[in-house]
């Protein structure tokens, strides 16, 4: 199990990186983690994308450069923004993904826009996978999500931002939904 993320949520992950035929991107990436979980499977580029400050709903908790590197050395199709994902999308050209995984910022504002950034960018019939947008149900845990990313996945789910998006399934904390 990755820090912070069930080993079902792992295993999501892990589906929907090797479903991927373009590419991986993940905003909020810690320690790299769930990165390497994904690599595992992957065969297509990962980008990931991360400021490495302490965390939005936890100040003593911050990533790790060196940690992140070590986790991919393996992998030779990753590549680490060490920045923040408004930043990074406004510069992003050409590079092609279809699995967007979100565990940035988890402030309301912060999600939605990390969302309206990167969905512009993610091609038709590509994912979009939300952490901590609801409750653990796999094992015993007391975690129900934070509220900025469960109001964003609500919002979505009932269609209020008018994407052509589709949701296709919670497993734990994380909501995968389809651009169609």
């Amino acid at each position: 199990m990755a820090r912070y993320t069930t080993d079902a949520e792992v295993q999501l992950l892990k589906r929907y990186a090797a479903q991927a035929k373009l590419g991986v991107v993940e905003i909020g990436v810690l320690d790299g983690e769930t990165t390497k979980e994904m690599s595992r499977e992957c065969k297509v580029p990962i980008y990931g994308i991360d400021p490495i400050i302490s965390d939005s709903m936890d100040t003593n908790l911050i990533g790790s450069e060196e940690k992140i590197r070590n986790n991919m050395s393996h992998y030779s199709q990753f590549t680490l923004y060490k920045d923040f994902s408004y930043n990074i999308s406004k510069i992003w050209t050409t590079d092609k993904f279809d699995f967007v995984f979100i565990d940035g910022d988890h402030e309301y504002n912060a999600v939605k826009e990390d969302f309206y950034d990167w969905y512009e960018k993610l091609e038709f019939g590509g994912y979009v996978a939300f952490h901590d947008s609801g409750d653990v149900t796999s094992v015993p845990a007391d975690f129900k999500g934070w509220p900025g990313c469960i109001q964003l996945v609500d919002e979505l789910k009932k269609g209020l931002h008018f994407m052509n998006l589709e949701w296709i399934e919670k497993v734990d904390t994380i909501n995968v939904f389809q651009k169609k």
